[in-house]
């Protein structure tokens, strides 16, 4: 590695906090109809002009925005990535790691204790901190194109009952139904996520909602509800230890029908848990925040095999863009 690379990934902050409070400020929307200049920018977002300059500047030196004498304009990606009316819209993903921000400051808190830097509960005690994680998973998955990918790569012909478990928004559900027009969904996920859930599908594919339903369930607690012919999970594991992760696929056996299937979304690691970088990196975020880590597939298979599922099968998905694979295993 030379000075270049290792200068760069120390001061790193700097670039992200930058995009997190351009996107906070609004500075994307105030370009979405035409260029501005600074003092007619920093008049949209009720901001400094010189300071406004600095940042759209920041923004032209990342590619962010473009600059044609004083007036700064969108580019292409930031039109379809940063502007909130976008389909491929990731917004939701940056504002959550900016709220993110006094988190990774305990970092050194963690690593000396083990603990978390803040209570695990999947952003249940607030409701605006509940729309948020839940709004930037749907960001994240729709602007990289997760679902759609899950959706038609999976022979799900069989299944009429398809069970997204820990579904959060509901993106992937919503897209394994429009694939497969035979099945009903269900989420399973806890009532605050719900209520959000139900709110995105509304706003993006209103005719879900009248195939599948949203039940309240803490898969920590209790055996799942069942039969399904099709469970899917999407970076639920990561969050859980391992005994209880164990104990969660399990569970999932018993739920499902004969000849049923388990697909497991998520960054698999390594043996090392070195690779991909992404996962290394996104398993500090979960030390701060769960109980768990990123998990290698031969932690993953031993778990299945252990449930009594047969067939268990690694299937990566391509990079770029995805950082994640799937598991897949079947009931016999």
């Amino acid at each position: 590695m030379d000075f270049t690379r290792l200068a760069g990934l120390a001061g790193g902050h700097a670039e992200a906090r930058a995009i997190q409070i351009a996107l906070k400020l609004g500075l994307f929307e105030a370009l979405k109809d035409g260029e501005r200049d600074a003092p007619a920018l920093a008049r949209a977002l009720g901001c400094d002009s010189r300071a406004t300059m600095l940042l759209a500047n920041a923004m032209v030196a990342l590619e962010i925005l473009m600059v044609s004498g004083r007036n700064y304009a969108l580019t292409e990606s930031s039109r379809r990535m940063l502007v909130e009316s976008s389909p491929e819209y990731l917004g939701g993903m940056i504002l959550f790691d900016g709220a993110l921000w006094e988190t990774w400051g305990r970092l050194e808190q963690s690593i000396r204790s083990g603990t978390p830097a803040r209570a695990p509960n999947m952003y249940q005690s607030r409701p605006e901190e509940t729309a948020r994680f839940i709004r930037a998973m749907d960001s994240l998955v729709r602007a990289r194109g997760d679902a759609i990918y899950a959706a038609e790569h999976l022979d799900l012909a069989f299944a009429r009952a398809i069970v997204d478990l820990g579904g959060g928004p509901g993106t992937y559900l919503v897209e394994l139904l429009r694939v497969n027009p035979q099945a009903r969904g269900a989420i399973y996920d806890l009532r605050a996520t719900l209520e959000v859930a139900r709110r995105i599908i509304g706003e993006h594919a209103p005719w879900a909602l009248e195939r599948m339903d949203l039940r309240a369930f803490d898969y920590r607690e209790g055996e799942l509800p069942g039969p399904a012919d099709v469970i899917f999970m999407s970076n639920i594991i990561h969050s859980e230890d391992q005994a209880t992760n164990a104990a969660l696929i399990g569970k999932c056996f018993r739920a499902l029908n004969s000849d049923g299937m388990l697909v497991i979304k998520d960054h698999l690691m390594n043996p090392a848990l070195t690779e991909p970088a992404a996962g290394a990196i996104f398993s500090l975020y979960l030390l701060l925040t769960t109980r768990g880590r990123d998990y290698s597939f031969n932690e993953v298979r031993e778990w299945l095999r252990a449930a009594g599922f047969h067939d268990v099968r690694h299937d990566p998905l391509p990079t770029p863009p995805f950082t994640s694979s799937m598991v897949i295993g079947r009931k016999r």
